[in-house]
């Protein structure tokens, strides 16, 4: 049985704390949480003590698993060392994954950067992933790839994105010929079918953000991506639904536990 979790993505605008309730209430066991800001928007929790407090009250008392902690993207001049106390806090709930997506062209720097990350990561028992997506420096499965295979760091390996894999004109075949080991996380979701060239960056950057759907409701070739990715690499369900936006998070948790459900159900008759 596959661990399945909620992505921080799917119910973004509730915070790590409503996220965390909002997922215990709608029935989930397992979550991932934005504690590296992003955005404007997003809730800062790492260096506030009283968010910190009320995050430890919320996963204990619900006995709520960490699966991934995001986003951490490379970039030309990151400050690494300036990341350890995100970490730290993760590994307090034995979070296993960093997701981090790339934004730094430059080959040798961005690698450089990677691994000092994963190595950091590794002293908080943390594994760091890289996430390709066809708007961003990393666009595809290859890229990801030789950014793992340059760093040469046990705990490196990716992130596989239905979305992303889809939208960067590639599909489950091409997982073939990957070590199994680096598919050490999926994130699931649902969309229309590809069209090459149908969609700019902005709106294929729209559609990820705020426009996915949730499996089962689209033509991703999902069931071909799990039979493709090892039996044990876990399911992190980063779905933001537009049909959904005007639900409060805990309606949104619900609808994707059900459909996911539905959807895994669905393959073992």
């Amino acid at each position: 049985m596959r661990n399945v979790s909620l992505a921080a993505l799917t119910i973004l605008d509730a915070g790590p704390i409503g996220q965390i309730e909002a997922a215990a209430q709608a029935g989930w066991r397992s979550v991932g949480l934005r504690l590296n800001p992003l955005l404007p928007t997003d809730m800062a929790v790492v260096g506030h003590p009283g968010r910190e407090a009320e995050v430890s009250r919320l996963m204990a008392r619900h006995q709520m698993a960490l699966l991934e902690i995001g986003v951490f993207p490379i970039k030309a001049g990151m400050d690494v060392a300036g990341l350890e106390p995100a970490l730290a806090f993760a590994q307090k709930f034995s979070a296993r994954f960093v997701v981090c997506p790339v934004e730094d062209f430059a080959a040798d720097r961005r690698v450089e950067t990677f691994a000092r990350l994963a190595d950091l990561c590794a002293r908080h028992s943390l594994d760091a992933l890289v996430e390709f997506n066809p708007y961003s420096a990393c666009r595809g499965l290859g890229e990801a790839l030789a950014i793992v295979a340059a760093a040469r760091r046990p705990n490196a390996g990716l992130v596989i994105d239905a979305l992303h894999l889809s939208r960067s004109g590639g599909s489950p075949r091409d997982l073939a010929g990957v070590d199994p080991a680096l598919l050490k996380l999926a994130h699931f979701c649902d969309a229309p079918a590809f069209e090459p060239g149908a969609k700019s960056a902005d709106e294929q950057r729209r559609e990820s953000r705020t426009a996915r759907l949730l499996p089962g409701e689209g033509a991703l070739p999902l069931r071909d991506l799990l039979d493709a990715l090892p039996a044990e690499c876990p399911i992190s369900v980063e779905a933001p639904s537009a049909r959904l936006a005007g639900l409060t998070a805990t309606e949104r948790a619900r609808e994707t536990l059900i459909a996911t459900e539905r959807f895994l159900g669905g393959l073992k008759s």
